[in-house]
């Protein structure tokens, strides 16, 4: 009975995630509601994840890095990007997409995108090098690079990931590193910002509409004393990640003592840290960690695996297996958000790979990679539909540029996958 309740609630979630009815953290505390009521868990158990070193992690982590935002960085780009504007095109446009990437790696997508609408508004519609061209052409380079190195929101992605299966596949040897983002994103990310450099004139050329852009606004200048605080807590957090393997555990509640710093010394409100520690983001962390124990626990998972063997057939090849989730996860971000499709698809295979003895660390990072790198439909996230508005985009005019860019980074992903995590151990 326990396996089908959890089966039921799996349903119910992925159905939520497709019709994104309410916030997915409702739909993953609703599961956690309905475990304990039915017995499944004790109330302590369902509610765990609250608790759970990885939420506490990403929950303070984008406390720092929504403080790191209120820097001056962002001006001093601003500024940067003026100087170069008049001087050479190509300059400007390989500066852009490093100020991209390195954006990238260190705030929420969706700031990116306003952030670089911002600096690009100003550009002459007329021009080739014009804000409707540059603006999708660095929300492209920005799919390709996001959160990848163990820095900023970056340190965030591989405990998120290992969130989606670490109750299902119980051994810390195929739980994912930080380094291992980049790893296997490297090759199929400069591939991408290659064609970038060389297809933006494949965009279309046109007036934007910047009234969509309400995530970031010039805000008032904060102080110097708050700067450099906000500096020291950045940089202490980031010391935190980089010698994570000698002071263990400990890493994971570095960032809380650095909220704890901004808000002892005023540079945040109570307001401001609460806010960014109860997004809806953290909530689906708390709910689908404890739904991937309860899959695993149940027996479902053992269930889904061997459903998807049967499928697949038996000992299918490694590469048609990566090649398989990377094609998956792009059509299903064409239908709900990226962060949907891999709290969805990463269960399940890791439910594949326990019963098939695969190693399940490439087959996750195709996930929850493809899934950011699926920019074709606005509909694939907040950060899409924001680059298709303010660029005032049509997805069937953009595939002449986005239909080659799946194309590449399926093939690099999968090539890429396969050399640093086959799916078949040695």
């Amino acid at each position: 009975m326990q396996m089908y309740i959890v089966l039921g609630l799996l349903v119910f979630m992925i159905a939520m995630f497709f019709t994104h009815k309410v916030p997915y953290g409702v739909t993953t505390m609703t599961c956690c509601v309905m475990l304990a009521l039915t017995g499944v868990f004790d109330i302590s158990t369902a509610f765990s994840g609250l608790a759970n070193k990885t939420t506490i992690l990403i929950a303070c982590m984008f406390t720092v890095a929504y403080a790191f935002g209120k820097t001056s960085l962002i001006n001093k780009v601003r500024n940067s990007m003026e100087r170069i504007k008049g001087k050479s095109g190509l300059a400007f446009i390989i500066f852009l997409f490093l100020v991209t990437i390195v954006l990238a790696q260190l705030m929420g997508r969706t700031a990116i995108i306003s952030i670089v609408a911002l600096f690009l508004v100003s550009l002459d519609d007329k021009d080739e090098i014009c804000a409707s061209r540059m603006i999708f052409a660095a929300f492209a380079v920005m799919a390709a690079w996001s959160l990848k190195f163990p820095v900023g929101l970056g340190a965030t992605m591989s405990p998120t990931a290992n969130a989606y299966y670490e109750g299902i596949i119980n051994n810390p040897d195929l739980m994912l590193l930080p380094g291992d983002f980049i790893k296997v994103s490297f090759i199929p990310a400069t591939a991408l910002t290659v064609y970038a450099l060389f297809a933006w004139k494949f965009i279309p050329r046109h007036g934007v509409n910047t009234s969509d852009v309400k995530e970031v606004k010039e805000a008032a200048a904060i102080s110097k004393r708050d700067e450099t605080i906000i500096n020291i807590v950045f940089i202490g957090v980031l010391l935190g990640f980089i010698f994570g393997a000698r002071i263990g555990n400990l890493m994971y509640v570095i960032p809380a003592a650095g909220v704890l710093v901004l808000l002892y010394t005023k540079t945040l409100t109570t307001k401001e840290t609460v806010n960014s520690l109860t997004g809806d983001m953290v909530w689906m962390i708390a709910g689908v960690l404890v739904m991937s124990d309860a899959i695993g626990k149940s027996g479902v998972g053992d269930m889904i695996g061997n459903w998807l063997l049967i499928l697949l057939g038996e000992k299918p090849s490694g590469m048609f297996v990566l090649f398989v989730f990377a094609v998956t996860t792009i059509v299903m971000t064409t239908f709900m958000s990226n962060t949907g499709t891999a709290a969805v698809l990463t269960p399940i295979a890791a439910s594949l790979s326990m019963v098939a003895g695969m190693d399940p660390r490439g087959i996750v990072l195709i996930i929850n990679i493809a899934s950011i790198m699926a920019i074709a439909f606005p509909s694939g996230s907040a950060e899409c539909a924001l680059a298709f508005a303010i660029g005032q985009h049509e997805p069937g005019k953009l595939l002449k540029f986005t239909m080659p860019y799946l194309l590449i980074a399926v093939v690099t992903l999968v090539v890429s996958a396969s050399i640093f995590f086959p799916v078949y151990p040695a």
